[in-house]
């Protein structure tokens, strides 16, 4: 799978001339090229802003280091014949995994957004333990067939939601509790040797949205993250919105008033847990690989759009009014076909409120299953080379 990032080099990349800024202005210089590669001196120093000399020693410094390397030159034009510069997709690697409450993804992309290796376990509530095997065996696959050098490898980021154990469901173990007293950073650094950062899952959505989907076009979106809690992710004027207390996004303690009149939260109807609940009700396996033919199926989903549609309306309206996002993204761990009839349901119901407010339509997020993963990888490439967001928008 080739992955690339879709921001061409412009405005919004820029660098400064002050003294000893060198590594700020290398993030800039290897996000442009990353981005809009293969390209010339000259257009790195127009699209960040920095002196012709400045881009010259960085470029230099990259080339050195085999992260950025020589695509040949512009035969033509009038003067020495430009040389264009892209990276090198093996200067470096990274790590991206995302963990949840019902499976764990690992990711290795290089340079360029092409994933190397992708690895997948469908488990319900894996322990610390579990997944750290998970990721060394992995590894150990990966270097034993020599996909990548090792001292090519920049680290990992790790995808995950908030507060991991604070779930109730079925098969839940007591040993779960682990994830509350865990340093995840301190734990995988040392068991792992390389460099990790850790993200909550909708961040990371959002920023594997931004670099490899369809949000770089838009200055302002939701992205919903359905797996087995439920997140929502805001991008406000191009950047991945926190909250100033850190705790956006949980979309999922919305109370709700349940059809059999008790309280609830949308967590309730809307988690994978919740889907997989009702299948089960109806005697369809919900492990299994459905298809979207099979009347029975087809039936089933269409019951459960419809009612978690219902429980939509109210938040994501709120949601709308307030921030008027030109796009609501869907993606995470429902089956692809589950994800269009949702869009399409909403859609549908946003329709009746389309007249007196202009409405940004729901739509089934481009890297969907693996957003978390893929944005975690990116983590991983910024702490080391790429710059964040907030630069990028300058």
């Amino acid at each position: 799978m080739a992955l690339t990032a879709n921001r061409k080099p412009g405005a919004s990349l820029a660098g400064t001339n002050m003294v000893r800024a060198g590594d700020y202005n290398q993030r800039v210089i290897l996000q442009a090229i990353r981005a809009g590669g293969p390209v010339t001196r000259s257009e790195l120093a127009g699209a960040t802003g920095l002196t012709h000399q400045s881009v010259i020693n960085i470029t230099r410094r990259l080339m050195e280091d085999g992260i950025v390397q020589d695509e040949g030159a512009i035969i033509g034009g009038r003067g020495q014949p430009a040389a264009r510069l892209a990276v090198n997709p093996d200067g470096a690697y990274a790590l991206g995994l995302n963990i949840d409450r019902e499976h764990v993804t690992l990711m290795l992309m290089d340079l360029s957004g092409k994933v190397r290796h992708r690895a997948y376990i469908p488990k319900r509530f894996a322990l610390p333990e579990d997944v750290l095997a998970f990721v060394e065996t992995q590894l150990d696959s990966v270097l034993g067939r020599r996909l990548i050098s090792r001292k090519r490898l920049v680290g990992l980021g790790v995808a995950m939601p908030e507060r991991m154990d604070c779930v109730e469901a079925s098969a839940r173990p007591d040993t779960y509790s682990e994830w509350s007293s865990l340093d995840i950073v301190e734990t995988f650094t040392e068991r792992l040797h390389m460099p990790v950062s850790v993200r909550n899952d909708v961040t990371a959505a959002v920023l594997g949205e931004l670099q490899f989907g369809q949000g770089f076009q838009f200055k302002s979106f939701v992205y919903t993250l359905i797996s087995a809690g439920i997140g929502t992710g805001l991008v406000v004027n191009g950047q991945p919105y926190e909250g100033g207390l850190r705790q956006t996004g949980e979309i999922g303690k919305y109370p709700i008033a349940q059809d059999s009149g008790g309280s609830g939260t949308l967590w309730d109807v809307l988690s994978v847990f919740a889907f997989q609940e009702m299948l089960g009700r109806r005697g369809i396996a919900p492990d299994r690989d459905l298809d979207e033919s099979d009347p029975q199926v087809s039936a089933a989903v269409d019951a459960w759009v419809e009612r978690a549609a219902g429980y939509m309306v109210a938040p994501y309206l709120a949601l709308t009014y307030t921030l008027s996002p030109e796009r609501h993204f869907i993606g995470g761990q429902l089956p692809p076909f589950v994800i269009e009839r949702l869009c399409q349901a909403l859609n549908a119901r946003f329709a009746a409120y389309a007249s007196s407010f202009p409405l940004g339509p729901f739509c089934a997020a481009t890297t969907a299953v693996d957003a978390a993963a893929l944005g975690a990888a990116v983590l991983a490439f910024q702490e080391r080379l790429l710059p964040t967001p907030d630069v990028l928008m300058k």
